[in-house]
């Protein structure tokens, strides 16, 4: 894992006090060099490196980091000797992620970006789809990628912010009745949405996202919401959106229910958006599009712009992300890797590019997985089923689907529009290639079983993008 300092270098004395750490040193000028990225991979290692020591700390690994280029450690005991590494700077701190966690606090609060919290019961998920395509209409959105618990992975996810980012867009997401102070405190948040109150786990575990909010923060409730009583003690500044007609800062009304879409008015204290329409159907959802709009209209965005962005909202399934990144739409599928969910994977993709006139349609695919004897002919329908769809560009993943692209050249296909990748160790293989070949308007599904293979190809593209 390297993980780079998108908003500049730091010096390794400034790392030390941020992360609560000892410097140690017999080199005169290590306090001032800067620190451009870390990893816990030797192989890694290149300029401005901070090299991620093991638990056993041990002085031959710190050896063999220096020797590889790196002129600064981080451990959680010092070596018994300095003289063995005597150009080496050694920061030793409690415990590793946690130093890396008040460090990736400390360090993006100099990033320029106002951070979108949100937690609660249900919806959040949805909620944060439609803030992010308002606020896209006209602000650089950075959604945090689902990533597992641990404070580790919550400084990497602050890491990720690129430094031209004017939102930072994040779920709170409980898993021990601890988490969510846990999160809230690390991001401090600028609004905080609480879809739900209430917590299956902890009663009053979605209100500690209030721990998090900044001096000045805003908390936006429903106000129909059973449990509004575990926040009235709460001296924040509070917005409410409602659909019956209550007091709320944005009210839905003239609520139209359609087969597949919901239509109706917008209106609040001196605010109207008439005729705003979501492609997606349930009440719930209204919510979420209610709680967009509150966060358009806190940060400047013209109604307008607010009704388009509802408009182009993607409503997504179960184990489906649908978000745009630099122009382009990514439809991010981590369900199982069925003939059928794939199929589903690809329609989903036709679905979404028939809403933007002109876009080009690019799938990367991986194996189907454990259909015996007939997985050849299952491959290759299925890449028949891509022609078939007219997709543009497909990009295959593993040794299976190199039969998906056969059975697409079979059908038609350009032989220029497919390229595979049987190397599954390398998901960077194909990433580079996906990389050149998007462009902006394009809508990309990445639909490959491997989660972690999938997470760094798409994390490749979303860096490359928003370069």
């Amino acid at each position: 894992m390297k993980i780079d300092l998108k908003l500049g270098a730091i010096t390794v004395a400034d790392a030390a006090a941020l992360m609560h750490a000892e410097l140690l040193t017999l080199s005169a000028d290590a306090p001032m060099r800067e620190i451009c990225n870390f990893t816990d991979e030797i192989g890694e290692i290149a300029r401005g490196t901070m090299f991620l020591v093991s638990e056993d700390n041990s002085l031959a690994e710190m050896m063999a980091a220096a020797k590889n280029g790196a002129l600064t450690v981080l451990c959680t005991k010092a070596p018994a000797s300095l003289e063995r590494i005597p150009d080496t700077a050694v920061l030793v701190c409690d415990a590793i992620d946690t130093a890396l966690a008040r460090l990736a606090k400390a360090y993006t609060a100099r990033g320029r970006h106002r951070t979108i919290a949100l937690t609660g019961a249900k919806g959040k998920t949805k909620t944060g789809e439609f803030v992010y395509s308002v606020l896209e209409e006209m602000y650089k959105v950075h959604k945090a990628t689902d990533v597992k618990g641990g404070a580790m992975n919550d400084a990497q996810m602050l890491f990720d912010i690129p430094a031209d980012a004017d939102f930072f867009l994040t779920e709170l997401k409980l898993r021990d009745k601890r988490d969510i102070a846990r999160l809230a405190n690390l991001i401090d948040c600028d609004v905080g949405i609480i879809t739900a109150l209430k917590s299956e786990v902890d009663a009053r575990a979605n209100v500690d996202v209030l721990s998090g909010l900044k001096i000045g923060g805003e908390l936006a409730l429903s106000a129909e919401d059973d449990a509004l009583s575990l926040i009235c003690e709460s001296g924040a500044d509070r917005q409410y959106v409602s659909v019956r007609g209550a007091d709320g800062a944005l009210c839905a009304v003239n609520i139209e229910e359609l087969p597949d879409r919901i239509r109706f008015d917008i209106a609040g204290d001196g605010v109207r958006i008439p005729d705003a329409e979501i492609h997606t159907v349930g009440m719930e959802n209204v919510y979420s599009a209610l709680f967009a709009a509150l966060v358009g209209l806190k940060y400047g965005i013209p109604a307008e712009k607010i009704r388009s962005g509802l408009k182009n909202f993607h409503s997504s399934a179960l184990g489906v992300g649908i978000y745009t990144v630099g122009g382009v739409t990514f439809i991010e599928d981590t369900s199982s890797a069925t003939p059928e969910s794939v199929k589903r994977g690809i329609d989903t993709l036709c679905d979404i590019a028939a809403l933007h006139e002109g876009a080009r349609m690019v799938a990367v695919v991986g194996d189907l997985r454990n259909f015996g004897q007939e997985m050849r002919e299952t491959h290759e329908e299925m890449g028949a089923y891509i022609v078939e769809k007219k997709i543009d560009k497909l990009f295959t993943f593993g040794v299976a689907a190199e039969q998906i692209g056969v059975g697409a050249r079979r059908a038609g296909m350009p032989a220029g529009d497919v390229c595979g990748n049987l190397e599954v160790f390398s998901p960077l293989k194909t990433a580079e290639a996906v990389a050149k070949e998007l462009r902006a308007g394009d809508v990309l599904l990445v639909r490959i079983g491997r989660q972690n293979a999938a997470a760094e190809i798409i994390r490749y593209l979303r860096e490359h993008l928003e370069k």
